[in-house]
């Protein structure tokens, strides 16, 4: 009779792709790994697995039997994960996807208060700027722009939020406030695009939305970098609400044309499609909805 466990391993390294980040997954050695699946290969009397020190491809025999395996295994998981969330506190790991621009917006000290109020979870950020695969991953849920969703995702919006324009107090004593749109060509702008070059700014106003091309310096694909940009005082960003009030109430930066704003962009918590939905990733998900509102409530609200 099959192991059980060598089964999970053999699924477990197929879906994280290597055996190096199965262990890390799993939090132990990649050798234990590996003589699972050496075990197993030695049962079945084929081979899995060719293994080079560049990448993981499965025989023949060994897609096939993922294929048979994959979704069992999972069941079986998920069963496991049900009979934990019985438990009157939650319990386990979670596993969270999140862009690095997460942290900007809440503070580091919310993940220590959330860790010391549930002292049975374990918790994983997975960075995921590329917005990678949910299931292969293995993630338990990711936190994510509903623009980047697809339309079938399962989710739960979270908060909208808006770009505003800011820039520090030493740009703008340097160069002076822009009393228009059209005066922003004439200032540096600091970017997040993924293509180099002038971009578009769509801003909602007291004259309808309007799309300013606008070209700087400076340019990024996330948003972590131009907000430091913007405080270093190298020129105006346009940057999400949420992201931007915390240097603001601290004068680390000010309002530009504080009466254009972007269109609303919702951020979700997405889970992947074919699993069971934890509670400790529900009650995550509540933790953070709820820091979210108080992280943009007014000042001395």
């Amino acid at each position: 009779m099959l192991d059980l466990n060598e089964i999970y391993f053999f699924v477990e390294v197929v879906q994280a792709g290597s055996f190096a980040e199965a262990a890390r997954r799993l939090g132990m050695p990649a050798n234990t790994i590996s003589r699972y699946i050496q075990q197993l290969e030695s049962d079945l009397k084929s081979r899995l697995i060719l293994r080079t020190t560049r990448k993981l491809t499965l025989t023949a025999v060994g897609q096939t039997f993922y294929e048979q395996c994959a979704k069992n295994v999972r069941e079986l998981v998920q069963a496991g994960q049900q009979a934990a969330d019985t438990h009157p506190e939650p319990v386990g790991p979670l596993r969270v996807a999140l862009n690095n621009d997460f942290f900007d917006i809440v503070p580091d000290s919310w993940v220590t208060e959330f860790l010391s109020s549930y002292p049975g979870v374990t918790l994983e950020f997975v960075v995921d700027n590329a917005y990678l695969d949910l299931t292969a991953s293995g993630v338990d849920l990711a936190l994510r722009r509903e623009s980047m969703l697809d339309e079938n995702a399962t989710r739960r919006v979270l908060r909208a939020a808006r770009r505003r324009l800011v820039a520090s107090p030493e740009y703008i004593g340097a160069r002076g406030m822009p009393t228009s749109l059209d005066e922003l060509s004439q200032h540096d702008c600091l970017l997040i695009s993924r293509d180099f070059g002038p971009s578009t700014w769509y801003l909602n106003g007291p004259d309808g939305r309007i799309g300013v091309q606008v070209q700087g310096r400076l340019q990024s694909s996330t948003s972590r970098p131009v907000r430091q940009a913007a405080v270093a005082g190298l020129g105006i960003a346009f940057l999400f609400d949420l992201i931007a009030k915390r240097d603001i109430e601290a004068g680390r930066l000010v309002p530009v044309l504080d009466q254009y704003r972007s269109d609303a962009t919702n951020f979700c918590a997405v889970f992947p499609n074919h699993r069971h939905i934890r509670r400790v990733a529900t009650i995550f998900v509540d933790a953070v909805q709820d820091k979210l509102a108080e992280m943009a409530a007014p000042s001395g609200s």
